[in-house]
């Protein structure tokens, strides 16, 4: 099975490395030095075997391996599985295998916001995904699937790329909640995380504060208390912090017009949105996207994580 994408009408034989599988049975995984790959397994169980060590995982989770893994199952029952097999450079060119594995590359990417991939490249392989979550999961794999095959306009691959890293910001998410758990990290609250779990689903959605509470199974004074203690802002504070955080990503690794970006972040207007990011960011949002690459390109021009 060839593990990319290439375009036809629009940017004609571009390769774009990255391939859905909307049923994969996952028989003979062959990612060895090729390819990584995220299986959403939505249904079922999977007992599966890397390195002499034996796995399993059960559905809602996610199932992540770089290339450095050949998972061979074992058993599997029941199972619904969705994946998408990429390179990292799929998300930006500079993700190469090497320099993504290389000392400098933890301070490139907390400078230039990229992805660290750690859920992929550590062996915990298994993350449990909360059934939360599930349905803007699967929202976003058949908008991935749709612009890979349907290629509609010059723009395919960018909103592919746009929808891949919505998932990547959820699993490198709920691997923070893995790794807290295991260094003994406090929770948040009941609360809290159910009210961060409606925000981060529904975001791109017109909610209101009322929705959040509604969501928390709280109350208006004791979620902003809780808030207030465990993330130093409101609910809604943290609401447009998430709505920033996922537009940034967009502006900076694609081209997709600011509209859109600012619709599927929740806002009405793209002159809401545009205030709202210089709110938080300083910049305007055709000013953040030019610096991000300009600087991006000068780091690598230079050498400087090198």
């Amino acid at each position: 099975m060839q593990l990319y994408t290439i375009g036809r009408e629009f940017s004609a034989g571009k390769i774009v490395p990255v391939k859905c599988v909307c049923s994969d049975s996952l028989e003979r995984i062959n990612i060895k030095d090729k390819s990584f790959l995220l299986v959403i397994l939505e249904e079922g169980s999977l007992t599966f075997e890397i390195k002499d060590k034996i796995y399993d995982a059960k559905g809602p989770c996610f199932l992540c391996f770089d290339e450095t893994a050949n998972p061979y199952v074992l058993k599997r029952k029941n199972i619904k599985a969705r994946s998408i097999y990429f390179h990292p450079q799929f998300i930006n060119i500079n993700m190469r295998l090497d320099f993504i594995r290389s000392q400098g590359y933890f301070d490139f990417a907390f400078n230039h916001d990229l992805f660290l991939l750690e859920p992929f490249m550590s062996d915990t392989y298994v993350i449990p995904l909360h059934i939360e979550y599930l349905e803007r999961i699967n929202e976003c794999y058949l908008r991935i699937k749709e612009n890979l095959e349907m290629q509609r306009d010059i723009l395919w691959s960018c909103r592919a790329r746009s929808y891949f890293m919505e998932v990547i910001i959820v699993i490198e998410r709920l691997y923070d909640v893995i790794r807290n758990l295991e260094s003994s990290e406090p929770e948040y609250h009941e609360f809290v995380k159910k009210a961060l779990t409606f925000i981060e689903n529904h975001y791109g959605e017109d909610i209101s504060l009322s929705d959040i509470i509604k969501a928390s199974e709280s109350n208006h004074t004791t979620l902003g208390k809780l808030f207030g203690e465990e993330l130093n802002m409101t609910p809604m504070k943290y609401l447009w912090y998430y709505r920033i955080l996922i537009a940034k990503k967009h502006l900076s690794f694609t081209d997709i017009p600011l509209k859109e970006i600012a619709f599927r972040c929740g806002f009405k207007t793209v002159s809401h949105f545009s205030r709202v990011f210089k709110e938080h960011t300083g910049k305007s949002p055709l000013m953040y996207r030019k610096s991000a690459v300009e600087e991006r390109k000068a780091s690598m021009a230079n050498n400087v994580y090198s």
